[in-house]
């Protein structure tokens, strides 16, 4: 037999053996492990309020009130 070049022969050759390992074989999957699903024993945390959000929110109302108050200014001159 002609000595095998390069690793795709290599592998051909192996797929056709017939006494090749189960890992080699693609005709058989391996089969996946069975997941157990996570036991949370705690409930969902929440976050916690801070002063930033508080500021980002009434900056963000402000804002929108603001735009509001310049839309209906507009459009009554």
């Amino acid at each position: 037999m002609a000595e095998l070049t390069n690793l795709t022969d290599r592998l051909a050759h192996l797929r056709d053996r017939k006494s090749s390992s189960p890992a080699i074989k693609e005709d058989k999957q391996r089969p996946e492990p069975v997941r157990q699903p996570k036991k949370s024993s705690r409930p969902e945390r929440r976050f916690a309020n801070d002063y930033f959000m508080f500021f980002a929110y009434a900056l963000l109302t402000v804002a929108l009130l603001t735009q509001f108050a310049l839309i209906a200014c507009l459009d009554i001159l």
